[in-house]
């Protein structure tokens, strides 16, 4: 049997903001992390976006996060969503919230900042996901409920 390694610890507070960035089509714009969890590599897509620090809004913080992962400086409005769950990272469970943006982009599809060294070694790609794709997929997506936020938001 393989090492589980030790079960997550303490839980840490998190609130994110994130941004919902979709084009023309209606796609929505999706970062590939891979990720250790319990000894072992987790992959799933994400919207860009990371942690609100002490002296941000919300909003400035999904700003902050679009430029500094895509390079992008860009309208958004919101927040559209919230999401909130608890997962483990680095040995902490953490109880997390997301506040969503929507920021509108018809560019082609932009490169992968890095701010940290922990970026650079966790974010692998990027990717437009049409709706319909998102709804049929087996790749782990969060939110979960990124395709019904996305319908609501391209009425």
């Amino acid at each position: 049997m393989a090492d589980q390694g030790p079960p997550p610890t303490l839980t840490r507070r998190r609130r994110s903001a994130r941004v919902i960035l979709v084009n023309s089509r209606r796609d929505v714009l999706l970062i590939r992390f891979v990720v250790e969890r319990q000894n072992h590599p987790f992959i799933f897509w994400a919207t860009p976006g990371g942690e609100v620090e002490s002296n941000e809004t919300d909003i400035d913080a999904a700003r902050r996060e679009l430029q500094e992962e895509l390079g992008l400086d860009i309208d958004l409005a919101g927040p559209v969503h919230k999401f909130t769950s608890e997962f483990e990272h680095e040995g902490s469970v953490v109880s997390n919230t997301d506040v969503f943006f929507v920021g509108r982009c018809d560019a082609p599809t932009p490169d992968l900042q890095f701010a940290t060294q922990a970026e650079r070694v966790a974010m692998k790609e990027l990717r437009w996901w049409p709706i319909a794709e998102l709804e049929r997929t087996e790749e782990v997506v969060f939110p979960s409920d990124l395709s019904k936020a996305l319908e609501a938001i391209n009425r």
